[in-house]
């Protein structure tokens, strides 16, 4: 069974324009030829790649929390940006260490998925790793207001299913980590 086809073809770009670059994005607005033959307009984000990591000691999952500037406070897993020319799996362990301070511990890959196709080719890499080691954290300038919270899987998995992790890669690996344990 093929769960995804292209019957109608292919968008072909024409003309590409990068009228705006920042330190974390650039953006694009290119003219298209889409999978109906229109010409249109489109718009969309170049970012770096991120990761987010379930980290889980015995029956528990690590959860963080913290308020974001665009979207106010937020329950999800530990993760962040991939640095340029950091290997995913070193980002993920930066990341679980900066943030809640635990290291080390049997590392998985769950492959990688992308929040918001639409709009961005960014994609998030999606890693479990069980039983790290708690030690101090260090927090990256901005991040005070970060909380780390060691809770039951089975109660993280009813924070997806009651919404309360709006995260979409973190509650797609939070699910992940239920049906593996």
């Amino acid at each position: 069974m093929t769960l995804v086809s292209d019957p109608v073809g292919p968008w072909r770009t024409l003309a590409s324009d990068v009228p705006y670059r920042g330190r974390r994005l650039q953006v694009h607005r290119d003219q298209v030829l889409n999978p109906s033959g229109l010409r249109i307009g489109y718009d969309w984000v170049e970012t770096d790649d991120q990761v987010r990591v379930a980290a889980l000691v015995a029956d528990r999952i690590l959860v963080v929390e913290q308020h974001h500037y665009l979207v106010g406070p937020l329950l999800q897993l530990p993760g962040g940006r991939i640095e340029p020319n950091e290997e995913v799996l070193a980002s993920a362990k930066r990341e679980l260490a900066e943030e809640t301070g635990y290291r080390g511990g049997r590392w998985t890959s769950h492959g990688w998925l992308y929040p918001l196709p639409g709009l961005t080719k960014m994609r998030v890499h999606l890693w479990m790793v069980r039983n790290p080691r708690p030690g101090p954290p260090s927090l990256e300038p901005g991040e005070d207001d970060l909380r780390v919270h060691e809770i039951p899987i089975a109660e993280a998995a009813s924070a997806v299913a009651a919404g309360r992790v709006r995260c979409a890669p973190s509650a797609a690996l939070i699910m992940l980590a239920v049906g593996a344990t």
